[in-house]
Formats: C-alpha cells, structure tokens, sequence
C-alpha cells in the first residue's frame, strides 16, 4: 500500500507560519527530517519516501486551498493512487492549539479546501488529519486562520510536527486504528 499525504495551506511567504498552513508546515518537517527535498510539477511540489509498508508521497499544492480539489484526478494518475490512499493534512479552528483528530472519513464542515476536494473527487470517503490551531472568537475566522503563531504556540507545534513526521510516515490499513489512538490521544 501506498500514502499520498497532501498537506493544505496557501503558497507564497505572505502565508508562510500561518494558521492555515499547519498542512505545509507538517510536510516540510517531514522532509527536512527525513533528508528529502521537494521536487516541482505544475500544480503541486512534492517528495517522496519509500517505506517497508509502501510509498509515501507528501504533496503540497501550488493553489490556493480553496482550490486544492483542482489537483485530482491527475495526482492520483502520477502516482498511480486512489482516494483510499489519500491523507489530507489541515487545520481545524474547533479544535485546541497542539491538539489533533486523525480520521478514515468524514464531512467537510465548513473547511473549503476540503468541500473543493471533495467536490472534484464526488466523494468525502479519504482520510484526513486534524491539526487543532486554536480558535479566538473575537476575531472573524478568515482573519484568524491567516494569522500568524506566536512564539510559544509555535514551540508548542514544532514538538507536535515532530511528533507527527514519525506517525505519518508509516501509517497503512493495517496499523490505522493504532494510529488514530495514538494520534488523537496526544496533545502539545
């Protein structure tokens, strides 16, 4: 079995350390951590692990996240995966800094970078990750998760990425359910 894991944020510097790019953030500590560099196509940078439970292909986007469902099909045929391989890495505002949901499926809730996914691949039936980045309900939410993390929040999310970049990498159909325990009983 393979892993495609896709990891969803906005490109460029203006959104760099962002709320909303907690998926990117994860990708680029497991390939800096794993000696791996991220290669260019036209929609998308990526790098590639070979693992004894398969490949794992870390995927980031070129689009904006509203736009993340513009990379399916085609991903799936350059790497030859299907929506059961898929992990989608993202934030979540209703969950806690530092605190994580790993899932085999579910809805969209009113993420736009998975509706778009969704929407292109007429199915929500893919695994996706959680990374909780806090919520302040002072602020409107798009304002929110364009921000940038302070200094401690970002210690705290350097020891959750690095935590991560271990789990993720060797996680298959047969070990999820251990993987979900453990992931979703951590907190940082």
């Amino acid at each position: 079995m393979g892993l495609l894991i896709l990891g969803l944020g906005n490109p460029g510097l203006e959104f760099s350390l962002t709320r909303h790019n907690v998926g990117f953030s994860l990708l680029d500590k497991i390939v800096s951590k794993n000696g791996l560099f991220l290669k260019r196509k036209k929609k998308y940078e990526y790098s590639e692990l070979k693992m004894i439970s398969g490949r794992v292909i870390l995927v980031k986007p070129l689009t904006y996240m509203n736009l993340s469902g513009s990379l399916f099909p085609s991903i799936f045929s350059d790497f030859y995966m299907c929506i059961k391989n898929l992990l989608v890495v993202l934030d979540n505002v209703d969950l806690p800094l530092g605190k994580c949901r790993l899932k085999e499926r579910g809805g969209v809730s009113t993420h736009n970078g998975l509706r778009s996914i969704s929407s292109v691949l007429g199915s929500s039936n893919y695994s996706r990750l959680y990374i909780g980045v806090g919520s302040n309900l002072m602020r409107d939410i798009k304002s929110f998760v364009l921000s940038r993390f302070c200094k401690d929040e970002m210690d705290r999310l350097e020891k959750l990425y690095d935590f991560l970049s271990d789990e993720l990498i060797d996680i298959s159909e047969a070990n999820f359910k251990n993987k979900v325990q453990k992931i979703n009983s951590s907190n940082f």
